[in-house]
């Protein structure tokens, strides 16, 4: 007697291939950052990479799934990143992540675009303020545990805020490049204020 048949799935076919998106992001980046996420459409993004139309709708049906993924690779944490229980290290790292990120990806231009299309769009809500949460988990996951250790007391946005804001207002909406020496420098004032001058 043969076995029954499997059930047929039912539902959404599995995500896209990781050659399709590695065909597909850096097209999508440069449309949008060039002309919005409006662009962002099914027949454009097929002429300029070679997906099927039907691929790209299945999988983003609208321009604000194709930002979000974009969004996650562009705030995605690295590998390497660890917490330990040495606040100040910890911040150096996370600051050099972050001077890592402006200076490899198109942060201001990502930025300003999102914040563009959040007022164009009801579909992706607060994009721009999503894109500075997300730049900003490093600082976060540091504070928060410095916090819950005892080491710092605060707020934790506050303290976030102090620590990695005056490297985002330079580089984000002044346009400034700010060095590893300039990073290090805002973090050892932000330990120095909080936990006393390093040993």
């Amino acid at each position: 007697m043969n076995p029954p048949n499997p059930p047929r799935q039912v539902g959404r076919p599995p995500g896209p291939h990781e050659e399709t998106l590695g065909k597909l992001l850096p097209a999508a980046l440069r449309i949008f950052l060039s002309e919005g996420g409006g662009a962002l459409t099914p027949t454009r993004l097929h002429r300029e990479t070679g997906v099927s139309r039907a691929t790209i709708y299945r999988n983003w049906p609208d321009p604000a799934d194709l930002i979000e993924v974009m969004l996650q690779m562009a705030t995605r944490l690295p590998d390497e990143l660890t917490c330990t229980d040495d606040v100040r290290a910890d911040l150096h790292l996370a600051m050099r992540t972050l001077l890592v990120r402006f200076e490899q990806r198109p942060a201001r231009a990502f930025f300003a675009a999102c914040l563009e299309y959040g007022r164009r769009s009801e579909a992706v809500a607060s994009t721009a303020e999503a894109f500075v949460a997300g730049i900003l988990q490093p600082f976060h996951l540091v504070l928060a545990g410095a916090i819950e250790r005892g080491d710092l007391d605060g707020d934790l946005d506050t303290l976030v805020a102090e620590v990695a804001g005056p490297v985002i207002l330079r580089h984000v909406v002044m346009g400034q490049t700010v060095t590893e020496s300039q990073g290090r420098a805002v973090v050892d004032n932000f330990c120095d204020h909080h936990l006393g001058p390093a040993a």
